[in-house]
């Protein structure tokens, strides 16, 4: 696996690249970075030419030039393709992601081949019936953590990094990606807050997976999720996490390599 940087004109995006094939562009969750598909991308390799870039004011790219809604992402990403010359691609968002890249399929829809909408979330209606348990409180979880001259900051980044429960290891990881993100790095969270899943989802028009795991806090809605596309299939994972990803690579490729190597 290789790691690069593209020159777009807001500044450098940074991004891994692995495999040969028809391209496969992966968007990661919020304040994550690239590294969240470091550990699928190997399984992919043989099949399919994956590209897993770092949004602005995520991971190793240069910041956002202002505080970003989907469709500014969704542009970098346009603008991180173009500068790699690729025309058409498959796109792979998980969590904030898919919002990216549901925005590419609704806006450029000769660009994208297949989608994938992993971890997608969406907030049910009381009368809905849907139960989601063990999700934040996003006024807690999302606020603006300052800078402290004492480094406390750095444990308000670890308390919302281990929110999910993750194992030592990818709880460093985590944490990592808040502290390359900074004091903006919820700016992310909030533009997914803001994003109307229920009207915007119905406007994609391309194949759609919609991939979750029966142990993440967005499985409850997979089902209604679904429901939301013209042309959306679903796959579980059983007991695929939040961190799915970096736990259980080899299941999720294959999730994913079965929807993408399959003609509809």
């Amino acid at each position: 696996m290789k790691r690069a940087f593209a020159s777009i004109k807001e500044g450098q995006v940074h991004y891994r690249v692995t495999g040969s094939g028809e391209p496969l562009l992966m968007l990661h969750a919020a304040v994550s970075s690239s590294n969240e598909f470091s550990k699928v991308m190997p399984f992919l390799a043989s099949n399919y030419r994956a590209f897993a870039m770092d949004f602005l004011g995520n991971g190793d790219s240069d910041p956002a030039p202002f505080q970003y809604q989907m469709i500014d992402h969704a542009r970098t990403a346009i603008a991180f393709l173009d500068s790699l010359g690729i025309e058409k691609v498959n796109v792979l968002g998980k969590n904030a992601g898919a919002n990216v890249a549901a925005e590419l399929a609704i806006n450029w829809p000769n660009r994208v081949n297949k989608l994938i909408l992993s971890s997608a979330g969406y907030f049910p209606e009381a009368d809905e019936g849907i139960v989601m348990s063990g999700h934040p409180d996003f006024k807690t979880f999302t606020g603006r953590v300052e800078i402290k001259p004492d480094g406390s900051h750095l444990m308000e980044w670890w308390r919302r990094a281990a929110f999910w429960g993750a194992p030592p290891d990818i709880l460093e990881e985590r944490v990592i990606d808040y502290v390359k993100a900074g004091p903006r790095g919820e700016e992310i969270h909030w533009a997914s807050g803001n994003y109307d899943v229920k009207r915007r989802f119905p406007l994609i028009n391309c194949s759609t997976l919609v991939l979750s795991g029966t142990l993440d806090p967005f499985y409850p809605v997979a089902q209604k999720v679904k429901s939301l596309l013209p042309r959306g299939k679903i796959t579980i994972i059983a007991d695929g996490s939040i961190y799915v990803t970096r736990v259980m690579p080899e299941e999720y490729a294959r999730a994913v390599l079965n929807f993408l190597n399959t003609d509809s």
